[in-house]
């Protein structure tokens, strides 16, 4: 995809972390940061994998893509908490807002 040369960095195809994926990588797993993310996936996983796959685990029918599943809802939480992480430090320049987006109603 080719964009033209004026086009702002936010309008661009791929986002990226303005300080680089060293310094977001140690910014998520300071202490304090991954004790609180852990702790999000851990609910958040715990609740999907109950819900979605409680059924499946306790009536001892869990193949081995029900275990799949279920370390993805740990997994997701805790990649979209690190995001979440990174985008309120105010370094994460994401996609630029599309057509409708809730800015758009201002």
């Amino acid at each position: 995809m080719h964009l033209p040369a004026d086009t702002p960095p936010a309008v661009t195809a791929r986002s990226s972390y303005e300080g680089g994926t060293r310094e977001a990588l140690a910014y998520c797993l300071r202490r304090t940061h991954l004790r609180r993310t852990t702790r999000i996936a851990f609910v958040v996983g715990l609740l999907l994998t109950a819900i979605n796959q409680g059924a499946v685990i306790l009536g001892g029918h869990a193949s081995t893509l029900t275990w799949v599943r279920s370390a993805a809802n740990f997994l997701i939480p805790f990649v979209v908490s690190n995001l979440g992480l990174l985008s309120g430090r105010g370094a994460w320049s994401g996609p630029a807002p599309t057509v409708g987006s809730v800015d758009d109603e201002h």
